[in-house]
């Protein structure tokens, strides 16, 4: 079985005066965000530590706000195509922790 790939996510935007990386959003709000993509917490509550969706599980901090979750693909048939969503649908860095190269998806420009 071929090695599965760690991606820690982040936001792009730079880091703040204390060289702490981007807030990408509230622990509460990030939830939010991924349960379109069938992506949650095996249960309700705030003491999770991790989301888990269609391929893929999302190991977040207990810091609140946000500023990155490492994700780790567990079935790499599907794990691409839910992390490509997620990446056309928000603007944040995906780099692979293993090689530090980082994923850039061509968004387009919105049609109004």
């Amino acid at each position: 079985m071929a090695k599965l790939t760690q991606w820690r996510i982040h936001s792009p935007k730079p880091a703040d005066a204390d060289g702490r990386a981007a807030v990408m959003a509230t622990r509460a709000e990030l939830v939010k965000m991924l349960a379109r993509f069938n992506i949650a917490p095996e249960r309700d509550g705030v003491d999770f530590e991790v989301l888990h969706g269609p391929g893929i599980r999302i190991h977040m901090p207990f810091e609140d706000p946000v500023r990155q979750v490492l994700v780790e693909e567990d079935d790499d048939s599907i794990a691409a195509f839910v992390l490509m969503a997620i990446a056309r649908r928000f603007d944040w860095k995906f780099t692979d922790v293993d090689t530090q190269r980082t994923l850039y998806l061509f968004r387009g420009r919105e049609v109004e």
